[in-house]
């Protein structure tokens, strides 16, 4: 009896810093930095969907709803990917709704209709396509972990893509006043 509880003691002792590294083995720490990024692009790509969904709803020339079809598909893609690495990353602050800003846009844009519409809705994305490039390049300096840099980087592209769409459009509908 005394020679088991003697074993047991020692493939304790020998297995006990192993126990505790896996127990007590901290996840990687995350800045609150890199967790207001990820909230603030989930949210800006669920922005991005609405958009989309109003300009399928309202744009009159064909490039502008092809950009709205393409908005709502990349970017419910992109919202998608980035509650996957909210999670990963610990932010329980990203939620799939539209950002403020999101909402003051589509509010602005949904008075217009016929020309004016295609005219003020390229004008907005250009614009905020830019913004959202600049963005997500500035959280790429500061970002530590590798799935929110390659989240990032795909921001980019996507955006870059419909950055290059909106202002094909833009010269086809003419910028309005």
């Amino acid at each position: 009896m005394n020679k088991t509880l003697a074993a047991t003691a020692l493939v304790l002792l020998l297995a006990a810093p192993a126990l505790a590294r896996t127990i007590a083995a901290p996840k990687k720490s995350v800045s609150d930095g890199e967790k207001a990024a990820m909230t603030y692009f989930v949210q800006d790509s669920v922005g991005d969907v609405q958009l989309g969904m109003l300009g399928e709803q309202k744009a009159q020339n064909a490039a502008v709803r092809a950009l709205a079809r393409t908005m709502v598909r990349d970017h419910t893609r992109t919202a998608n990917a980035g509650m996957q690495v909210a999670q990963q990353i610990g932010d329980d602050e990203a939620q799939l709704k539209a950002g403020d800003d999101n909402q003051i846009q589509l509010s602005h844009l949904a008075r217009y209709s016929g020309v004016k519409f295609d005219q003020e809705y390229t004008s907005a994305l250009v614009d905020a396509h830019k913004n959202d490039i600049s963005t997500a390049r500035d959280a790429l300096e500061f970002a530590t972990t590798a799935a929110l840099r390659a989240y990032l980087r795909d921001t980019i592209a996507v955006d870059t893509r419909h950055l290059g769409m909106a202002e094909a459009a833009q010269q086809q509908v003419g910028k309005g006043d």
